[in-house]
């Protein structure tokens, strides 16, 4: 109850700006999320990628979608509210049985933004928010059983944390309102207290894990269409 009421009042206040905007742009687009502190960290073996900064995070994608409005059509200040939802899973096959990890975050920011040449072909923007991020963990590991049939085990954690980001990027204008945003990079940390957790492990038992980090640094990479 706790948790859906504060993932409302987030919605509710990312949203409030858009109620008198005069202008409105929509994204839509792909994200791709390097999260610190969580399992499965990446384990790159070529360059560019073979870094200290990749090793330390776990790659998740998915989609980010946001809306801007403007309080007036020739303004380049605005107000932005941003929803991304991105998941690193696995399904793998387990001695008599099939294991499926899913690893989740969803991030609820909004804050003001501003974007510069607004009438020119590129459109390069900034901005800053805040706001909830909901992380989530789910095992489940199924087993055949000798006698015929299965038998099902699940293991579920997650957590609520106030989130900031701080980030920008550049729109590329297609059409009258069509624009492709070439880039856009968020800091987007995540303020936690240390917690131990216990996760299954690939031999379908529970192992302790430490979220060590009172912030976890991650960084999110979208792309997509403007409309």
């Amino acid at each position: 109850m706790i948790k859906g009421s504060l993932v409302v009042l987030v919605c509710i206040l990312v949203t409030a700006p858009f109620a008198n905007a005069q202008a409105v742009e929509a994204f839509v687009g792909y994200t791709n999320l390097q999260s610190e502190g969580l399992p499965e960290t990446n384990a790159p073996s070529f360059e560019p990628f073979d870094i200290g900064f990749f090793r330390q995070r776990t790659t998740l994608h998915g989609i980010n979608a946001s809306f801007t409005g403007y309080p007036a059509p020739d303004l380049n200040f605005s107000f932005t509210g941003d929803v991304s939802w991105a998941r690193r899973g696995h399904n793998d096959d387990i001695t008599g049985g099939q294991q499926t990890r899913n690893i989740d975050t969803l991030y609820f920011v909004g804050g003001p933004s501003v974007k510069f040449a607004r009438g020119s072909k590129f459109q390069p923007f900034a901005r800053i928010m805040a706001g909830l991020a909901h992380t989530s963990f789910n095992a489940n590991t199924t087993v055949s059983l000798p006698g015929g049939g299965s038998s099902t085990s699940s293991f579920d954690v997650s957590s609520n944390d106030f989130t900031a980001s701080v980030g920008g990027g550049f729109d590329v204008r297609m059409g009258e309102r069509m624009k492709l945003r070439l880039f856009q990079a968020d800091w987007m940390p995540v303020f936690l207290s240390d917690r131990s957790v216990q996760i299954l492990g690939s031999n379908g038992v529970l192992q302790p894990a430490t979220l060590s980090h009172q912030r976890q640094d991650n960084w999110r990479f979208s792309i997509g269409l403007v409309f």
